[in-house]
């Protein structure tokens, strides 16, 4: 298949891949065996002491690292990362001959590698004793001073303050002492000596509404009548009191041990939303009752009516109050946004098997909280106010805008391939209201239709490059060629960095170009771009893994980078060529740019574990080896920097022993090379070859292995990638089988 017809990849998930941090810092421990691979083929080394390492990336079973110089695996379980722990007492850092470099206070927190000896090794390279440090970082306490409570210099050190009865004490509890800080230094108090809360002397309630002050005698608050408040003992004619965090004083006279009780005479409802009073002359408004709500009530005075609330007696006037509850007042009408379901009560746990649809209007009898009350089926239930609004919402909820990454590409009047309604340009924006298997919804003309999801991006397409545009190499290796396509061996190959300047464009995965010595030659788009490449060297990735985007994830033209060029949609599967720093290496609209891994989810993919030793399966193995290589006409090697469709198929067949010639997909579909020819869509199998018609020209034009009954392998649009024969891309042009 040739260029233009290029596809995103099907959104799978399966069981999510074990992974650790990966570029953590880590420890082996002595007698580490390095394996070449995770299939633990042959042994590179095994370590005679402790080796600190980096992580390359991890699998299920297996860590990749480099020892000194050697890149591996070792097992998983065979690495050690560093773990937080906490000086237990004020102890010294020391350097590897034992002399201190730094005194640690009691509770720092250090990174350390947990192997065996009374010294831990920290990630910054020092020493810390073992028993000098805890996983729990020791307990901050606040205590407060008992009477006749001082200061020690040491534990059995002599005394060099006095402590206020009831001072609060900040510290940390070291053994029978608290240790806390003084204005020269640290002191100790023994724990006897102190109380884990304020002393007190007694509880006692304000007669009156009246102020409290600060030892100066500055008013910094006030109590109110009925407040029971705590004392801590009296000087002269005022009681201490103690407020937000502060001893306060306040007139002992205002003071009772008892305030005056009234006996509970009923309940009433609250006819309207009402003021509560502090004092019948409703000059102090202190709260406020809901209408509906009820409230236990405690005698009448007058006008007023007597409630007990936030321990007080206070007031709201009578005529406010019945016995019936009053019915829920009508305040509007609502449309509901999404389909939601429908609570007994103000909880998600009260949740009926009552619904509401989306686009339905409801009248609601105001909210309480974050829910709004309606009315149904004779009672009163509530709803997520979040899910209502004023506005009708369209049929289907908008899920934001999307760019058509290609020309001519499809509109289907429903998610089948059956009714062609229209197209779409490359660059054009439409807005989408969700997915269907493997169609995104648009709205087009005011009607909604569907497009394969593959086909729309959260990015704009990138213009196509001028010439004279000045281009750099990304990749060691980088191969050129004399004519565009690859059919035989590169006619050389290109150190990264190098400078190309751009003659010509041709179609979307090679370019014309000049080298510094002013020689002209082709080279592949995916292995250059307009931007110099960081010096960090790619590192390989396992690619029998699946790779994608949870979420909105941005791209980047160079690892490191901190501002995008561009997104991918959430959902995206990606294939990662290689590891750069803080990023995977991707291919994207014919170009390489790198993703953050911290965006990335691994999870394990079946479909790509080789099950055994047969032909398919060697069949495979030797394509899922090379997925995200880029797309390459003509070529049937990896030497060449990529595959196309047939070449793939030329290269996997004979590295699985099926030893043939190279031909074109409709020499494979009518010679006898593969067997069992069938057209049925669902008869393929795993290790099948599939075939596809028409996708850039009359007759076979496509082929790939199939992965099972639906997934399949190819080298299409962009690289050696995975889709379903069920994608609108590729189902209008599914041909048949064969088998090896």
């Amino acid at each position: 298949m040739k260029r233009i017809f290029s596809l995103l990849v099907l959104f799978t998930f399966y069981w999510t891949l074990t992974a650790q941090a990966v570029g953590s810092d880590a420890m082996l421990p002595t007698g580490t065996t390095l394996y070449a691979d995770p299939e633990e083929s042959s042994i590179l080394l095994v370590t005679n002491e402790p080796k600190r390492v980096d992580i390359q990336d991890v699998t299920e079973t297996h860590t990749s690292v480099t020892v000194d110089t050697q890149n591996g695996f070792v097992r998983n379980d065979d690495v050690r990362y560093a773990v937080t722990r906490y000086t237990q007492t004020e102890t010294d850092a020391l350097d590897a001959s034992g002399n201190p470099v730094a005194t640690l206070p009691i509770g720092t927190a250090v990174d350390v590698f947990d192997l065996e000896g009374d010294l831990l090794l920290t990630t910054d390279g020092t020493y810390v004793a073992r028993d000098a440090l805890g996983e729990k970082m020791p307990e901050a306490v606040t205590r407060y001073a008992k009477a006749g409570a001082v200061v020690l210099s040491a534990p059995d050190g002599e005394t060099i303050a006095e402590l206020e009865a009831g001072q609060t004490l900040d510290g940390f509890v070291v053994g029978s002492m608290l240790r806390i800080e003084t204005a020269e230094g640290f002191g100790y108090v023994t724990l006897d000596a102190t109380s884990t809360r304020p002393i007190k002397t007694g509880t006692q309630f304000v007669l009156t509404t009246s102020p409290y002050t600060d030892a100066s005698g500055k008013i910094i608050g006030s109590l109110v009548r009925g407040e029971q408040t705590s004392v801590y003992g009296t000087i002269g004619d005022s009681a201490r009191l103690f407020k937000d965090g502060a001893y306060v004083y306040m007139k002992r006279d205002v003071l009772a041990d008892k305030m005056p009780r009234y006996t509970k005479t009923g309940s009433r409802y609250a006819l309207a939303a009402i003021n509560v009073y502090q004092e019948m002359d409703k000059k102090q408004v202190v709260g406020s009752l809901k209408r509906s709500q009820l409230v236990t009530i405690y005698g009448t005075d007058g006008d007023f009516t007597r409630i007990y609330t936030r321990g007080q007696f206070l007031f709201v006037e009578t005529k406010s109050l019945g016995k019936t509850k009053p019915a829920p007042l009508k305040t509007g009408e609502r449309y509901i946004t999404k389909d939601t379901p429908v609570y007994a009560r103000t909880v998600l746990s009260s949740k009926t098997s009552l619904s509401l649809k989306r686009g339905q209007l409801v009248t609601i009898y105001g909210t309480k909280g974050n829910y709004t009350r309606i009315f149904t089926q004779g009672n009163y239930y509530f709803i997520p106010t979040s899910v209502t609004s004023t506005k009708k919402p369209p049929r289907f909820e908008s899920t934001g805008m999307r760019y058509s990454r290609y020309n001519e590409v499809e509109v289907y009047a429903s998610t089948s391939v059956v009714k062609q309604v229209g197209s779409l340009k490359r660059g054009q924006i439409v807005e989408t209201f969700g997915t269907s298997g493997y169609y995104t919804r648009i709205r087009l003309n005011g009607t909604y239709r569907y497009v394969a999801t593959g086909y729309l991006a959260v990015s704009k397409p990138t213009a196509k490059p001028k010439a004279g545009t000045v281009f750099y190499t990304q990749f060691n290796g980088t191969p050129y060629f004399s004519a565009d396509v690859a059919y035989g061996r590169p006619a050389g190959t290109l150190p990264r960095g190098t400078k190309l300047v751009g003659l010509r464009s041709i179609d979307a995965d090679f370019w014309h170009v000049r080298l510094p010595s002013g020689k002209r030659v082709y080279v592949l788009n995916p292995y250059i771009a307009e931007t110099k490449p960081k010096a960090i060297q790619p590192a390989s990735v396992y690619t029998a893994a699946h790779y994608g985007t949870t979420k909105k994830t941005p791209f980047y033209a160079n690892p490191n980078d901190t501002r995008p060029i561009g997104y991918l949609d959430a959902g995206r599967r990606i294939y990662p060529r290689g590891k750069s720093g803080d990023s995977y290496l991707i291919q994207y609209d014919w170009r390489p740019v790198y993703v953050k891994t911290k965006d990335i989810r691994i999870k394990q993919d079946a479909l790509l574990k080789k099950r055994d030793n047969s032909q398919k399966e060697r069949l495979i193995n030797a394509a899922v080896k090379h997925l995200g290589t880029p797309y390459t006409w003509g070529s049937q090697s990896p030497l060449n920097g990529g595959f196309d469709c047939s070449g793939l198929i030329h290269y996997a067949a004979n590295q699985a022993g099926k030893i043939g010639g190279r031909t074109n997909v409709s020499g494979y579909w009518y010679s006898g090379h593969f067997k069992n020819k069938r057209t049925g869509i669902t008869s393929g199998r795993r290790g099948d070859i599939i075939f596809f018609a028409g996708t850039y020209k009359s007759g076979p034009s496509h082929i790939g292995i199939m992965l099972d009954d639906e997934f399949f392998i190819h080298a299409g649009g962009e690289m050696l990638q995975i889709n379903s024969i069920h994608d609108p891309m590729w189902r209008p042009y599914f041909l048949g089988y064969k088998s090896l």
